[in-house]
């Protein structure tokens, strides 16, 4: 019986010396480990270091200003340049001529598939969501029509007078339709300054 207490305080005794061993061996190892692990981690996430041998960014140049020499004339008289605008892609030109095509012989579902396909083509492009908008006045979706017409008039901007006449009328033909007076006669003065802009 006294061998079988001994052999158990042995033990006992053994894994109280494993604990102290772990405290002493292992668990520094440990947290060297966690240490290097978070360092690494942050090394990671710091940006690297700027390269001495490249270029400084340039700063942004102001404008000149403008003297009142002999050549000052000349700068100011010549026109500003127009911005550029987008070319639109020939399939989507192909498409429109189709849908057009189609809405003139009656086939609204056609040219509305057509026109479909060229907006998803040149989405940026003006004159494609005007013909959407007399297609849809064509189908008496008279609250699309409008709505068309005004995203192509808010795209295409002051620079195309002619498209802007264009849109204002689809857009005073869809308000009147809707009994919109108000909105009929808003119409009405755009398209009267309009026209007065072109002559």
């Amino acid at each position: 019986m006294k061998t079988f207490r001994n052999i158990r305080s042995v033990a006992r005794v053994g894994s109280v010396a494993r604990a102290g061993l772990w405290r002493r061996c292992v668990a520094p190892v440990q947290g060297l480990a966690v240490l290097g692990l978070a360092l690494v981690l942050v090394a990671c996430a710091t940006p690297a270091p700027r390269d001495a041998t490249a270029p400084a960014p340039e700063p942004r140049s102001m404008p000149e200003p403008r003297s009142s020499g002999p050549d000052a004339d000349e700068r100011d008289a010549a026109p500003a340049p127009e911005p550029e605008v987008a070319r639109t892609p020939a399939a989507a030109l192909n498409l429109a001529q189709q849908a057009e095509s189609a809405r003139q012989t009656g086939n609204t579902g056609r040219a509305e598939q057509q026109l479909e396909r060229a907006l998803r083509i040149a989405p940026r492009d003006a004159g494609l969501w005007h013909q959407m908008a007399v297609l849809r006045l064509d189908q008496q979706r008279f609250q699309q029509a409008e709505r068309l017409a005004a995203r192509s008039l808010q795209m295409a901007g002051a620079g195309d007078r002619d498209l802007a006449l264009r849109n204002w009328r689809v857009m005073l033909e869809a308000r009147e339709a809707q009994g919109d007076a108000r909105g009929a006669e808003e119409a009405r003065e755009a398209i009267r300054r309009l026209e007065a802009e072109i002559v």
